[in-house]
């Protein structure tokens, strides 16, 4: 099938059509999926490298239409609990094993916070050689939400002010750094860095809300104990 022959039948394709109802089905974790999300991970790190023929890259669209096509039916049924291995955690756009962008970062605690590495790859460039400042602000927003939230305190940002120190490399390991500094009332304040070969690139600081059931129920349109999610992504 052709490339475009393959668009043609992604449109027509309710599967394809997100406003389209779809058969659900409950979220499962598996080696396959997060094969899949390796996968695609890297087919993304290629894509913006590529310099295949206009023949190649034909080929390539019209494949990867057609697996697309094959996938878009039925779709997992997302909830909001926050385990190991939820949909929540393996979707993480930042670290989500089985997400098809996420750029990896790990992190574990650290004293009042966590610390991680992670290497951002070319999919996230901004200027030349250098990791765009918004995903920077991604990084370090995840790793507050990381701090701030848990099972017993669900919390969001409300304000985030970074300060890029020095332009952040791609391809090299990233230190990211983030900690609770204080607790007045609803209000969290945290800080945070990204370093790079041990020089700070980031550094940042923010507020997070803890949210009441009201919070929760006007946020997430569903009555829901305010025990039952985080913020952290």
């Amino acid at each position: 099938m052709s490339g475009q022959g393959a668009t043609e039948q992604l449109k027509a394709d309710p599967a394809a059509d997100p406003a389209a109802a779809r058969p659900e089905i409950d979220w499962s974790p598996s080696r396959e999926r997060t094969a899949l999300g390796e996968a695609l991970r890297r087919l993304l790190d290629i894509v913006v490298q590529t310099g295949a023929s206009p023949a190649e890259l034909r080929a390539a669209t019209s494949t990867i239409d057609s697996v697309t096509a094959s996938l878009g039916s039925p779709v997992v049924r997302a909830d909001m609990t926050t385990d190991r291995d939820s949909y929540r955690a393996h979707m993480s756009l930042v670290g989500g094993l089985s997400h098809p962008a996420a750029p990896q970062l790990v992190l574990e605690p650290s004293g009042d916070g966590v610390t991680g590495q992670v290497t951002v790859g070319t999919v996230f460039q901004g200027g030349p050689g250098l990791v765009h400042g918004g995903v920077l602000a991604l990084l370090i927003d995840h790793a507050m939400g990381c701090v701030a939230a848990g099972p017993e305190r669900p919390a969001m940002t409300v304000q985030l002010s970074l300060r890029y120190r020095r332009p952040t490399p791609i391809g090299v390991p990233l230190t990211v750094s983030a900690q609770l500094d204080r607790i007045e009332g609803r209000k969290l304040h945290l800080s945070a860095t990204i370093s790079a070969a041990g020089q700070v690139t980031v550094d940042a600081d923010a507020v997070f809300l803890t949210l009441t059931t009201e919070n929760l129920q006007s946020v997430f349109a569903r009555d829901r104990p305010a025990d039952g999610y985080t913020a952290e992504g």
